[in-house]
């Protein structure tokens, strides 16, 4: 049977965590327009998935969990339907003009920000300028996403395209990438990366 949720993990974001969040939809922002949850959504997992595939190591270094509408990081969903931001308060908060849009509530800070994270910020930019919402979540879902490949290994595809199921506390699975073994460095990197986190997580515990 495919378990769909779980609820007793402990994957509280740190702090430096929120701040690059945060800062990241403060830079978005400066490009890019109508900024609504959704949107915001799929940016920050093409942020994650552009660094790992490229560098192997993570952007934000957080969980994105199979949704019926694609990869979604769920405690920043949570926060973006909330009427105001909690986890980004200090960064974002509703547009006057249109309240389902987000607009920055500061200027930028690149103290969590390396050249390479900029760089993949810049592309993710590039190739989101003039494209909306619903382009967004189509091209999260396309043949040869990660999602898809993450929902068959999960053996919940059917159930997400059928819409029987609207979300799962199932991840995606980064590690997919790096199915070329080629990219075998790259997946080192990676596990790394993900040691280090679940370190910092039982510290906290």
């Amino acid at each position: 049977m495919v378990k769909l949720m779980e609820t007793n993990k402990n994957k509280a974001f740190t702090k430096d965590q929120i701040d690059k969040i945060g800062n990241s939809i403060i830079y978005l922002s400066q490009t890019l327009s109508d900024l609504n949850k959704t949107k915001i959504l799929k940016l920050l997992f093409l942020l994650e998935e552009a660094s790992i595939k490229k560098y192997g190591t993570p952007f934000f270094n957080i969980d994105f969990q199979l949704w019926k509408h694609g990869p979604v990081a769920k405690d920043i969903y949570i926060d973006l339907c909330e009427e105001s931001p909690n986890l980004l308060d200090e960064y974002i908060k509703r547009d006057t003009q249109n309240a389902s849009n987000f607009v920055a509530k500061r200027s930028f800070s690149d103290d969590q920000f390396s050249d390479n994270d900029i760089e993949i910020m810049d592309k993710v930019v590039a190739f989101a300028k003039q494209k909306n919402a619903t382009y967004l979540v189509n091209h999260t879902h396309d043949h040869n996403s990660l999602w898809r490949k993450s929902a068959i290994k999960h053996g919940i595809l059917e159930l997400l395209e059928k819409e029987l199921v609207n979300s799962t506390d199932l991840e995606i699975d980064f590690n997919l990438l790096f199915d070329n073994a080629e990219l075998s460095y790259l997946r080192e990197r990676y596990e790394e990366a993900k040691d280090n986190r679940a370190f910092i997580r039982q510290l906290k515990k």
